[in-house]
């Protein structure tokens, strides 16, 4: 562990947190975009019970608060290991 350049740990760390928000961004415009699809879609044909759009929308939360949280936990994996397993060497 003496032997680790601390900078360039840092650096790609930065980097991969790049990748997870990347990752995180597609996930939330691609589900978004299927959502508006869906209830554009079923909206124009037919309405929606309040009831049923309430369960819909705490379903999307859900989800996309899930994804985030896994999303933060890999990040927070990667950075508690990177020196224990040097990870970018």
């Amino acid at each position: 562990m003496a032997n680790i350049d601390n900078n360039r740990y840092h650096s790609k760390l930065k980097q991969d947190a790049g990748v997870i928000l990347l990752l995180l961004a597609l996930l939330y415009f691609s589900e978004i975009y299927m959502i508006y699809n869906i209830l554009a879609t079923i909206g124009a044909n037919v309405p929606i019970p309040f009831t049923l759009m309430g369960l819909y929308v705490l379903f999307i939360i859900l989800l996309l608060g899930i994804e985030t949280l896994g999303c933060v936990g890999v990040y927070n994996s990667i950075r508690k290991h990177m020196f224990e397993f040097e990870y970018y060497d």
